[in-house]
């Protein structure tokens, strides 16, 4: 139980007498970090809240998922659905379901508007082991969360389109698991999470859909909205999945979609995750003012003499709830028992009316004629609020002049040493498990680019551009840990010449009643405001975040608090993917443009791994500078200036390159000779992170790719050419420094060498 004694007061005091059993599980449930947003709502929509609309927003934050516009094909308008959560502490205490009720969770938040699944992606944040680490378990757990993610979308039959892989110590007693799913939907097919306004006039009812209700995952949003340590440990917590079920149960929701459709039905549609039938029930109809009467008797349970309390809240996976007028509802329950044969595909699945909507706002519970909960239901979706205080911390922004050693042997044993990081290497180890292209969608695969590319509209020509950023910048500069994220995934979908769309954020931070942890969201918050304003390619708009998620308490007994841990997913349309560029060189005596102003910024950069007493700047996101590059970049892609694109982030100018040379399997097509301008600090050119590009572009395109520039008074600089030779020469004041093919990937990529 995770209420507080001012909770208890301040039910006593909404319901002017103590709660029943069944209420107070429902209080403890609904009251939670998870469901509530009791610490964040204020923050979010102070900063975030004017940020979530835009002239193509079809529904933003409050639904299951966002949607916005795509693009038009033969007379419909299609539109991209887009989810993100998280799934921290189950994916910590086990790693394999933990991370794969996480992947099943956000596709149920994509059907429920109706959308047709396109692919998933993953951010996964992993602890290292050190000397003294007192966790045995840091990398086992990383093995089986990747193995969760596969063995969920894998059978599934849906994508893995992308993701990152982030390791770091703070992260030993707290992996993170942040899942996004994408969908594609027909505007005029869009299907709400909450009850149409018809039912005021019309009576309806609420079916339950799925699996049978188990004891799995009851507590689980309790659970998750408190610190992690061995007395809350609580296995019993976490949901256990079952991809089989739900790739039916999907197939039986599509039969249901059309027969809503073709018939003009109004319903509305929600999953059951965090809370199970009392959050899913009690938020879809509050949604729009109505209440609920269930029965729990009519509940399709797998084993006999469950509590009222666990099966009112247990989070048991594979489940969906929909208000659909009582005159069909037959035939909807029909399209899963009959059609699809639930029933006989797991102990006692399928479809069952379990209540009806009302139009008195109350939300109510029976079970065997008695009455179990009466509650009022905005008292349980929306009534509780948790002020948090915050100590704001020094946060040094300006850089001062430092001397570094750029000696030839030690440039070399850097720049090695730099691609055989955990964070920079190669991560094929990780997305080879995943199956990238089973919907035959996939144009760029994991590695190939910046981001990922797909067709989700057959027979069109427009692209989907899609990428997940963090980075570890947020113990130093926790308001620019929240820009960066979102600038790095911004230059990613750019990179492949995606004009950004829209935006999803999960907020990853430690205990909120902690004041330097509160501090820590705020600023992330502060930052992402600021970047989505900045970034927007649409004039007076900002790019419209239209779904998210926050999850704290990610710190333990044992440690500190993660380091603050924003993940944002930017999706970009392509008006045609056939003019979509990768980031692998393509021809020698071709020219490369570093495009960007590199600065002494090493706060929480991967180069800090390597030296010792750099100073505590993280990389500065120069608003008005970034956003220009942008644009000039998106321009040039356009009109086939560019041969290959890479962004600048994690590691700098020399792990950007080396990436540009190797290509996604370490299988080079042609080299790279360098030179860094005298005028230039050595070592900051090569490993500051700041945001910038690094362009090749073919002989004939340089004097209007560098016009384009200097439109907008862009940095840049020729900084060398493509040779037919495989490796990189890296020439400067000391003289060449050369990189073999075989060193390159004997670092980076150790198993393709």
């Amino acid at each position: 139980m995770a209420l507080t004694q001012q909770d208890f007061l301040d039910i006593e005091a909404i319901l002017g007498r103590k709660p029943t059993k069944v209420e107070e599980i429902i209080f403890d449930t609904m009251w939670s970090e998870h469901c509530s947003y009791k610490s964040s709502k204020t923050t979010l929509k102070t900063y975030l809240g004017p940020k979530t609309s835009g002239s193509d927003v079809v529904i933003g934050i409050g639904q299951d998922a966002g949607v916005i516009r795509l693009a038009e094909h033969e007379g419909k308008s299609y539109c991209l659905t887009v989810a993100h959560e998280s799934h921290n502490h189950p994916s910590q205490i086990l790693p394999i379901e933990g991370a794969a009720t996480g992947v099943g969770g956000v596709v149920r938040d994509v059907y429920c508007m109706g959308a047709d699944v396109i692919g998933v992606l993953n951010s996964l944040h992993f602890g290292l082991v050190t000397p003294d680490s007192h966790n045995a378990f840091v990398e086992e757990i990383a093995e089986k969360v990747v193995i969760g993610v596969s063995d969920y979308a894998n059978p599934l039959g849906v994508p893995v389109l992308g993701g990152e892989t982030l390791y770091h110590e703070s992260y030993n007693d707290n992996c993170l698991v942040n899942v996004a799913a994408l969908g594609i939907v027909q505007e005029d097919q869009v299907i709400h999470s909450r009850v149409p306004e018809e039912a005021r006039t019309t009576p309806y009812v609420m079916i339950l859909v799925g699996k049978s209700t188990d004891s799995t995952g009851f507590g689980g949003a309790s659970f998750s909205s408190a610190t992690l340590d061995t007395e809350s440990n609580n296995i019993g917590a976490v949901q256990v999945h079952d991809p089989f079920l739900k790739r039916v149960l999907a197939e039986a929701i599509k039969e249901m979609f059309r027969v809503v459709h073709r018939d003009g039905l109004k319903i509305g549609f929600k999953d059951l995750g965090a809370g199970g039938i009392a959050c899913a029930t009690s938020e879809i109809a509050a949604a729009s003012g109505f209440g609920v009467d269930l029965d729990l008797e009519k509940v399709n349970t797998a084993f006999e003499n469950l509590s009222p309390e666990v099966i009112t809240c247990s989070e048991t996976q594979e489940r969906f709830c929909i208000a659909v007028p009582e005159s069909v509802a037959e035939k909807i329950v029909s399209i899963f028992n009959v059609e699809f044969e639930l029933p006989k595909l797991y102990h006692k699945a399928g479809a069952v009316v379990i209540g009806k909507i009302t139009t008195d706002p109350y939300y109510r519970v029976f079970s065997t004629g008695e009455l179990l909960c009466n509650l009022p239901i905005q008292a349980i979706t929306t009534d509780v609020f948790r002020e948090r205080t915050s100590t704001p911390r020094q946060i040094v922004r300006t850089a001062q002049p430092a001397t570094y050693d750029v000696s030839k042997t030690t440039i070399e044993k850097q720049c090695l040493d730099l691609l055989a990081l955990p964070n920079i290497r190669s991560k094929r180890y990780v997305y080879r498990h995943f199956d990238n292209a089973v919907r035959g969608d996939t144009v760029f695969y994991p590695g190939e680019a910046d981001s990922v590319v797909i067709t989700p509209i057959d027979g069109s020509p427009v692209g989907v551009a899609v990428s997940i950023d963090s980075n570890l910048y947020g113990y130093y500069d926790p308001y620019m840990c929240g820009a960066s994220a979102v600038a790095e995934s911004v230059r990613n979908v750019v990179c492949v010449g995606g004009k950004p769309i829209a935006l999803t954020d999960c907020l990853n931070y430690g205990n909120p009643e902690n004041p330097s942890a509160f501090f820590d969201f705020e600023e992330g918050v502060k930052g992402i405001a600021d970047a989505v304003t900045a970034f927007s390619f649409t004039p007076g708009e900002p790019l419209p975040i239209v779904s998210g998620n926050v999850s704290f308490y990610n710190d333990s007994k044992q440690g500190a608090a993660i380091t603050p841990s924003p993940v944002v997913v930017v999706v970009a349309k392509i008006d045609d993917y056939h003019r979509a560029i990768t980031m692998q060189l393509k021809s020698a005596g071709h020219t490369l443009i570093l495009v960007g102003t590199r600065y002494p910024e090493f706060g929480g950069t991967q180069i800090g791994n390597l030296v010792n007493g750099l100073n505590d700047v993280a990389p500065q996101v120069r608003f008005e500078d970034e956003a220009k590059m942008n644009r000039a970049i998106y321009e040039l892609i356009q009109v086939g200036a560019l041969s290959a694109c890479h962004d600048i982030s994690a590691g700098g100018f020399f792990a950007c390159l080396s990436e540009m040379v190797m290509g996604e399997k370490g299988r080079d097509k042609c080299g790279a000779e360098i030179r860094i301008p005298e005028s230039a600090d050595v070592f900051t050119f090569l490993f500051s992170e700041n945001g910038g590009y690094l362009i090749e572009v073919a002989a004939d395109q340089v004097s209007a790719v560098e016009a384009r520039l200097q439109v907008d008074q862009i940095a840049f600089s020729r900084v060398g050419q493509t040779t037919p030779a495989a490796g990189i020469q890296v020439s400067y004041s000391h003289g060449p420094v050369g990189f073999s093919a075989d060193a390159l990937r004997g670092a980076w990529a150790p198993e393709f060498s």
